[in-house]
């Protein structure tokens, strides 16, 4: 058996249209001593979240990512949506929330010991 430092990163949130608010970061944690052996293990990267479309769709929160070991997951929350100027004012929650639209000042929430 070796031990390992371990990074997993979530995708980010997508961004809004007209007037929107960014998308947040994923979330990441950095574990510095994981106990890994030769064997294959389950790793899921989250992908980025769409951002939104004018006139169309709201951006979407980004993936979550895990790293499994030994039955034993490491998940980091994707990133925030952004508010959207034609939608949803409000940014989303997630591993860093997303921003706000313009003229709105609720931002999505940050996800605890995730960056």
């Amino acid at each position: 058996m070796a031990t390992a430092r371990v990074l997993t990163i979530a995708g980010g949130g997508g961004g809004g249209t007209g007037g929107g608010g960014a998308g947040g970061a994923g979330g990441y944690t950095d574990t510095a001593s994981v106990t890994v052996t030769a064997t294959a293990y389950s790793i899921t990267v989250g992908a980025g979240g769409a951002g939104g479309v004018a006139g169309g769709a709201d951006s979407a929160i980004g993936g979550d990512s895990v790293w499994d070991v030994s039955g034993t997951p490491i998940t980091v929350t994707g990133g925030g949506r952004g508010g959207s100027g034609s939608g949803l004012a409000a940014g989303g929650n997630g591993g860093s929330g997303g921003g706000a639209r313009a003229n709105s000042t609720t931002n999505g929430t940050g996800t605890a010991g995730q960056g």
